[in-house]
């Protein structure tokens, strides 16, 4: 009668194993990679939104360009985001009003007095290295600040190339 005798072996159940997992698991690891793929798909569209802007600004930066060359450079960054006939014929004021009228309002004021004088006295004789640093100062402002458009940034342009082309097509 020992009762030690009488015990058998502990039998341990079988292994729970951790597949299937349940479905929360599921939707989690779905959703989660769903909002990876939508960060990466922005960040590789802001990329290349981005892309003639930061080219703009290194050829700015890294060469030493005469004023006719950086306003050929504002220009073929601006081409690079407007339609073409609303910017290639803009020259003088018309180009200025432009280029002011993409910035954000606090720094439309700064982007006046940079610009102003070398426009006006483009085709004068003056100091070309003054004016020079001025508007590569004044094109590195846009660059930066201007590019790439919002959205209300273009909607405003459209609405003002649709009342220009209106206008003209009442004189």
């Amino acid at each position: 009668m020992d009762p030690l005798a009488q015990l058998k072996a502990i039998q341990l159940p079988e292994q729970v194993h951790n597949y299937p997992l349940a479905y929360g698991w599921w939707i989690l690891l779905t959703c989660l990679l769903l909002i990876i793929a939508w960060s990466l798909k922005k960040y590789l569209s802001y990329r290349r939104r981005c892309q003639a802007k930061k080219q703009a600004i290194k050829h700015i930066k890294e060469n030493n360009l005469n004023s006719d060359q950086v306003l050929t450079t504002l220009k073929w960054a601006a081409l690079q985001y407007f339609p073409r006939d609303q910017i290639a014929s803009l020259t003088g004021d018309h180009l200025q009003q432009f280029l002011t009228s993409c910035l954000p309002i606090k720094q439309q004021e700064k982007f006046v007095d940079l610009i102003s004088p070398i426009l006006e006295q483009r085709y004068q004789c003056h100091e070309e290295k003054e004016n020079n640093d001025a508007l590569t100062q004044a094109s590195l402002l846009w660059l930066t600040n201007a590019l790439p458009p919002k959205k209300k940034v273009l909607e405003k342009q459209f609405s003002q190339q649709a009342i220009n082309v209106k206008t003209a097509g009442d004189s």
